[in-house]
């Protein structure tokens, strides 16, 4: 009996540092088969409560995906944790489903892409080992309705938008990103 006890009290201890270091790299969950989240124009019909407060990497790309969709600049300077606004919204994008299909702490090898100079954020790496890699997965809600019946994606265009996200005191930041429609190199 008292060896169970010893066993249980150390595979605890062994388990706690394991459980520190989530908290340090707060990943998000994968989203459940059939899942997904909504983004509209306001906070209110949005199932994110944390867009424009980027406290975890998922709140970081989620106050991206608003500012897109919103046509709102700052939500992106927010974001993307920078001084000024980036110039990147255009226009207003509809309504959209999403969902979080990878997510991973990035190393040396499994680094997605080679790292480039990004205009808002000269001479800084764009994705780089400890970064946090977030997949979602995007489908337009342009009817009003909102599931995955309703909703769709362009089937000359992958669904799925990579975002690098890093930390930035405590608080997280999208570093970069692939767009659906962007072609760009990829893997080394």
């Amino acid at each position: 009996m008292r060896s169970r006890i010893l066993l249980a009290a150390l595979l605890i201890a062994a388990a706690l540092p394991a459980l520190a270091a989530d908290d340090d790299m707060p990943l998000p969950p994968i989203t459940p088969v059939d899942g997904y989240f909504v983004m509209t124009r306001d906070d209110a019909t949005s199932s994110s409560k944390c867009i424009g407060d980027p406290k975890t990497p998922l709140c970081a790309v989620e106050t991206v995906i608003a500012c897109f969709i919103r046509g709102d600049d700052d939500l992106c300077r927010i974001g993307m944790g920078l001084e000024k606004t980036p110039g990147l919204t255009f226009l207003r994008l509809p309504p959209e489903i999403y969902w979080v299909v990878r997510r991973e702490v990035l190393m040396e090898q499994t680094i997605p892409w080679r790292s480039h100079e990004l205009d808002w954020r000269p001479g800084e790496a764009s994705v780089q080992a400890g970064d946090i890699r977030i997949d979602v997965v995007e489908k337009v809600c342009s009817k009003g309705e909102f599931s995955h019946t309703a909703c769709e994606t362009d089937p000359d265009v992958p669904a799925i938008s990579t975002y690098i996200v890093r930390r930035r005191g405590d608080r997280w930041a999208v570093i970069d990103w692939r767009p659906p429609y962007e072609d760009l190199p990829r893997l080394r």
